[in-house]
């Protein structure tokens, strides 16, 4: 069973605002017992302190992928999402997606895990 919400740090290759959408986005009441959701301002800005947060380094694009930290502690796992250029309706819903998808999954372990422990 889940102890605590994961930690998802979330990064765009620069500063253009999707990070921190994202960030919005996940701050809704359906994700609110699963996940925690922080914006770094820019991929080449991630620093010690935010990885060793995480557990997930989210990269919101190809881009943002290429520029990930590639010393990150063991704990904290890159995840790439393929998410539009600039915010706007197709940006949210696929976010939204995004975010579903993965709760979908811990919510699935979750009810195994619970259905063992039974």
């Amino acid at each position: 069973m889940f102890k605590r919400r994961a930690h998802l740090l979330v990064a765009a290759e620069r500063p253009d605002g999707r990070a921190a959408r994202v960030a919005e986005l996940a701050a809704a009441a359906e994700f609110e017992d699963w996940i925690e959701v922080r914006p770094a301002r820019a991929m080449a800005e991630v620093a010690d302190e935010d990885l060793a947060w995480a557990d997930l380094l989210v990269a919101v694009d190809a881009a943002a992928g290429r520029a990930m930290p590639a010393e990150r502690p063991a704990a904290c796992r890159p995840k790439y999402w393929k998410l539009p250029g600039e915010t706007g309706a197709a940006f949210d819903l696929q976010t939204l997606e995004a975010l579903r998808c993965m709760v979908g999954g811990m919510r699935m372990l979750a009810r195994v895990d619970a259905e063992d422990e039974a």
